[in-house]
C-alpha cells in the first residue's frame, strides 16, 4: 500500500477523533486509521485511483461565511457551527420542516419515524432563515425536506415564508407519496413558484423498492411523476445506489428521468448513515463515487464517459460530480461538457464558490466558445445576438439533463479536511449550520453526535 495523505477522522465505534491515512493499492484508495480503544478500520474511498487524482485536480480554495458560532470550544467536528475555521460558506441549506415520514424505510439516513420529535414552528423557522442570511449575506438554495415535508399541513406557508425573505430557489425533498395522491398539492407547490421537487427514487424493479424502502413504490413514483409533470413543476430524481442492489440500472434509470422529461438524476452511492440493515453493508466492497461514473459509462456503451462527470469544486471536490447534457428529439444525450476545458473555466469564470448552476456553466462555456470561434462555423449565416444564443443555435436542443453524484461520508470514510470545505449545510435551531455528513455520522451501534437534537425550546438565536 502507497500512502497518499494524512488526515484526522473519527472512530466509526466511539466516534472519537482518531489519525488516519489515505492510501491505495494502485487501483482502488481507501482510507486506514487507528483508535486506541478499538483498533484499525480499513475502508474503500474510491475505486478508480486515476478518477481519485483527476477530482483533486479541481480543488479550489473556499470562502468563509460569518461564523453563527463564534467561540471554538472542542475543536472540529464538535463546534458546529458554522464555527470560525469551516472554510466554506453554505451553497445548499437542507432545512428539515419535520423528522416524521408516512415511510418506514430500511434504510433512512435520517431515521425517520412517526410521531415527530422536531417540528418547528413557523416562527422558529423564520428565526434559522434569518440568521442563515445574516451568516450568508444573501438568500442561498434551499431544500425542505425531513422526514417527509409533505406531511406538514402549512408546507405551502413555509414555502411562502422563504420567498418572503428573499430565497428564490426552493427545493422540496421528498419521497413523492402525498404528491401521487393529490394532484392539487403539486399544481399548488408550483403556483409557489417551488423551484422543484427532489424525489427519491431507487430503480425500475418492484425487488429494488423492497429493500430499499420496505415495499413496492413503482405505481406511486409513476403518479407523483406524472402529477408534477401537469403542474409544471421540475423533477429531479434522486437514486440511492447499494451494492448488489441496483448499481447494475444507473444507465436505466438516466434513460427513464429522461422519457419523463425530468431535469436530472442524483445518484447517491449508499452511506452508512442512520438506519440501515447491517447485512448490506461491507466498508471494504461499496458503491463509490467512481462506481457511478464507470458503471454509467459502461451501461451506455461509452455514449457518456467517466471522465464527463466534472467534479464540483466548491465543497471538496472528492464530495460531488455533474455532468450537464442536452438532447434532441431522438433522446440522445449529448455532453455540454466536452465543449471547453471545464478545469480553466472554473477560474476563469468564478465558477468555484457557488453550485456551478447550469445557466452560469452554459454562459461561461459559449462566451469561452465565442472568443475561440470554435462554433462559429456550424451556425446560419444569419444568426446573431449574444454568444448564449448563439450557442444553442449550434446545439439545437430539444431539452437539458444534468447526471449528479454525491458521495457522502460514513463514519467509516469521514475526513475532517473534506468536511471543512463542506458547502452543503443542515439548518438547524436558532440558524445553526452543521455539514451535511457530520450531521448525519452514525456510529456502528448507532450513536450520533448530532442528530437527536430536541426542537427547539424557545424562540431566539443563540450564538456561542
Amino acid at each position: 500500500m502507497k500512502d497518499l495523505a494524512e488526515t484526522r477522522s473519527l472512530c466509526p465505534n466511539c466516534l472519537r477523533v482518531v489519525p488516519a491515512k489515505i492510501t491505495t493499492d494502485g487501483v482502488r484508495v481507501y482510507m486506514e486509521k487507528f483508535c486506541g480503544e478499538h483498533g484499525e478500520t480499513r475502508a474503500l474511498l474510491w475505486s478508480a485511483l486515476k478518477l481519485y487524482t483527476r477530482a483533486l485536480r479541481f480543488s479550489r480554495p473556499g470562502k468563509p461565511a460569518k461564523p453563527h458560532v463564534e467561540n471554538i470550544v472542542r475543536g472540529c467536528p464538535f463546534d458546529c457551527g458554522l464555527c470560525p475555521s469551516h472554510k466554506q460558506h453554505t451553497c445548499l441549506a437542507i432545512l428539515e420542516i419535520t423528522d416524521a415520514c408516512n415511510l418506514l424505510c430500511p434504510i433512512c439516513l435520517a431515521d425517520s419515524k412517526s410521531p415527530p420529535r422536531w417540528s418547528p414552528t413557523i416562527e422558529d423557522i423564520e428565526i434559522m432563515l434569518k440568521e442563515l442570511l445574516r451568516c450568508e449575506g444573501k438568500p442561498t438554495a434551499i431544500q425542505l425536506s425531513g422526514g417527509e415535508p409533505t406531511v406538514r399541513k402549512d408546507l405551502l406557508e413555509i414555502v411562502m415564508l422563504c420567498r418572503d425573505l428573499g430565497f428564490k430557489f426552493i427545493e422540496i425533498d421528498t419521497n413523492g407519496i402525498e404528491l401521487a395522491k393529490n394532484p392539487i398539492l403539486a399544481k399548488d407547490l408550483a403556483d409557489a413558484e417551488v423551484s422543484g421537487v427532489y424525489l427519491q427514487f431507487d430503480g425500475l424493479s418492484p425487488e429494488i423498492h423492497q429493500t430499499l424502502r420496505g415495499c413496492d413504490l413503482s405505481k406511486i413514483k409513476e403518479k407523483a411523476i406524472e402529477n408534477c409533470t401537469r403542474a409544471g413543476l421540475g423533477i429531479t430524481l434522486a437514486a440511492t445506489i447499494l451494492k448488489g442492489v441496483n448499481e447494475h440500472q444507473l444507465w436505466d434509470i438516466v434513460r427513464y428521468a429522461i422519457s419523463r422529461r425530468a431535469i436530472g438524476i442524483n445518484f447517491q452511492p449508499f452511506a452508512a448513515l442512520g438506519r440501515y440493515p447491517q447485512n448490506l453493508f461491507n466498508p471494504l466492497d461499496r458503491v463509490t463515487i467512481s462506481d457511478v461514473q464507470i458503471g454509467i459509462e459502461q451501461q451506455s456503451g461509452g455514449k457518456l464517459k467517466a471522465v464527463d462527470f466534472l467534479p464540483v469544486p466548491c465543497p471538496d471536490p472528492r464530495c460531488s460530480s455533474l455532468l450537464y447534457a442536452y438532447y434532441r428529439q431522438d433522446g440522445e444525450l449529448h455532453v455540454i461538457t466536452r465543449l471547453a476545458d471545464m478545469e480553466q473555466l472554473i477560474d476563469k469564470y468564478s465558477l468555484k464558490n457557488e453550485f456551478i448552476e447550469f445557466d452560469n456553466l452554459l454562459k461561461a462555456i459559449a462566451d469561452e466558445l465565442s472568443i475561440s470561434g470554435s462554433f462559429m462555423r456550424n451556425l446560419k449565416p444569419q444568426a446573431v445576438g449574444s454568444s448564449l444564443r448563439l450557442l444553442l443555435e449550434y446545439l439545437r436542443p430539444e431539452g437539458f439533463f444534468s447526471i449528479g453524484c454525491h458521495f457522502a461520508q460514513d463514519a467509516w470514510t469521514v475526513d475532517l479536511e473534506r468536511l471543512s470545505k463542506c458547502c452543503v449545510h443542515e439548518l438547524r435551531e436558532y440558524g445553526r449550520l452543521i455539514p451535511f455528513c457530520l450531521y448525519n455520522i452514525t456510529s456502528i451501534s448507532g450513536g450520533k453526535i448530532y442528530r437527536g437534537d430536541l426542537p427547539p425550546k424557545s424562540s431566539g438565536a443563540q450564538r456561542g
